[in-house]
């Protein structure tokens, strides 16, 4: 009895490479990486300088009231960019696949709460990175994540900054 060419051998074959796709599948993501603190921003800034896809890496600034464009919001808010420029947050998560809330555990990361609304109504699902450190209290900890967990699809947390590179990294940003 001969033993035949495993399927992944077969499907490996010169043979076969005529029916495969010469071009990537899927489209660069258009990301929005935002600190919900400056501790965070921080991190965000040192992260900007490594090579990323179509990533906006984003600071909260301040709360304002929603625009024309969103009426079902109560609230919106103003982001300010890497060069220190502003921008709306709803004109951000509207021409974004991927959103990521960053913030440093113990902050008090309210704002999750307008950045989540804003995803909502546009359906799209935020994840949420928490900042934490050996240092850093179970109760500081805490107060971070349950004013991140309503908000976020996916809420993880990060032991380092390097945790959180390759965590974006994951996320294809």
């Amino acid at each position: 009895m001969q033993l035949g060419m495993s399927e992944s051998a077969r499907f490996s074959s010169a043979e076969e490479a005529r029916f495969r796709v010469g071009y990537p599948n899927s489209r660069p993501r258009k990301s929005r990486i935002i600190a919900l603190d400056a501790a965070s921003f921080e991190v965000l800034v040192e992260l900007a300088g490594r090579e990323w896809s179509d990533a906006h890496f984003l600071g909260f600034v301040e709360t304002k009231p929603a625009s024309e464009t969103l009426h079902m919001l109560p609230v919106d808010a103003v982001l300010k960019g890497l060069d220190g420029s502003h921008v709306n947050l709803a004109d951000e998560v509207a021409d974004a696949d991927v959103i990521v809330m960053v913030a440093t555990a113990g902050a008090t990361a309210e704002v999750a709460e307008v950045i989540g609304n804003a995803c909502f109504v546009r359906n799209k699902l935020p994840t949420g990175l928490v900042l934490s450190a050996p240092e850093v209290s179970y109760e500081m900890l805490s107060r971070t994540l349950i004013n991140m967990r309503p908000f976020a699809a996916m809420l993880v947390i990060s032991n380092g900054v390097e945790y959180v590179s390759e965590m974006l990294s994951a996320l294809r940003v």
